[in-house]
């Protein structure tokens, strides 16, 4: 690993050089430089970095904003969550707070049972997964900042309570369906409850929006955007679909990899060269590099990122209560298939 320097930090920082060293050897700068210093300084690494600055900046953290943050999730397999709890964890962590992991039942609609959670040292509401409506309603009792992300299908619901936090899906599934447009697919099928979340409605606009580009017609007979009688994330629904499907698209674009990888599997136990053969576009980069199908298009997200962003944006409302509500949209990167 490359060492890190006092000229990488000031980089980071767009400080002077000069600056970041006075930071690191008690110059003069003021408190509040020093402990932007140092605090970038122990993210990134920094060998050198005194002892005494490290535990000066915790005991300034726990002094200002110690406290607990409530991280409400429901009950989910997937691993797009585990990196994203990861990054939680760590901001939690870096900023001298506590961080409280409750998994919602399924009948508390109204949020009264996760609301008797809400003790006196709760400073903050991270809600993850898909909430309705009432369940917020109900959490909104406390008057604490809340945060949400992936909401259901109307987010402008929710940013009356809280921050909503989403992932760009819109132009990254375009551009990956405009691939296979370009490598002469003109037959798609689309997998997805539209109405899960924003941000499956978002990938999902963004598949037609490079059909409508290039003058193909989506075939209805192949969109699967109502709600299954289970769900698309449960493999036997996903086989079931497939197999009643009396023709095998070109291309199959899912709403996240775990439906790519069920609709991979299913093909493979019905015609494995269609399995082989059946381009799938993805989403999260979720994919074992183990897996039998190597060239699933899909969008990588950086996860512990999004985590860490999901607190600071906690915090930012637990210090400055008169904030705006916002909706902050995060970049996602499309993995582009070279060899395909």
């Amino acid at each position: 690993m490359k060492r890190i320097t006092i000229l990488d930090i000031a980089g980071e920082l767009r400080y002077s050089r000069n600056t970041v060293a006075k930071a690191l050897n008690n110059g003069a700068v003021s408190f509040e430089t020093r402990m932007t210093v140092v605090k970038k300084a122990m993210e990134m690494g920094y060998s050198k970095l005194d002892d005494a600055l490290k535990e000066e900046y915790r005991r300034t953290i726990q002094e200002r904003t110690c406290g607990t943050i409530l991280v409400l999730f429901n009950r989910s397999k997937s691993l797009f969550w585990n990196k994203i709890l990861t990054g939680i964890s760590d901001e939690i962590n870096a900023n001298g707070c506590r961080m409280q992991l409750h998994i919602v039942d399924d009948d508390d609609i109204n949020g009264r049972e996760t609301l008797k959670l809400v003790a006196d040292d709760i400073i903050g509401i991270v809600f993850l997964c898909e909430f309705p409506i009432s369940f917020v309603e109900g959490m909104a009792k406390a008057g604490l900042p809340m945060t949400f992300f992936n909401t259901p299908a109307s987010p402008i619901d929710f940013l009356k309570y809280g921050d909503v936090v989403t992932l760009e899906g819109r132009n990254a599934v375009a551009t990956l369906v405009q691939q296979a447009i370009d490598m002469g697919k003109k037959k798609f099928a689309f997998i997805g409850y539209i109405q899960h979340s924003s941000n499956v409605r978002d990938r999902y606009d963004g598949f037609l929006d490079a059909l409508s580009r290039n003058g193909i017609k989506p075939d209805e007979s192949m969109l699967f955007i109502a709600k299954a009688q289970h769900s698309y994330y449960d493999f036997n629904v996903v086989e079931s679909l497939v197999n009643s499907m009396k023709e095998i698209p070109e291309v199959f674009v899912c709403s996240n990899d775990d439906i790519a990888k069920y609709v991979a599997i299913a093909l493979m136990k019905k015609d494995l060269k269609k399995a082989l053969d059946t381009v799938l576009i993805g989403f999260d980069n979720t994919v074992e590099p183990e897996f039998f199908k190597t060239d699933i298009m899909t969008v990588e997200i950086h996860k512990e990122e999004v985590g860490r962003r999901l607190v600071k944006t906690t915090l930012d409302k637990v210090k400055d209560k008169k904030m705006d509500n916002a909706m902050i949209t995060l970049s996602t990167f499309p993995i582009i298939k070279r060899n395909l």
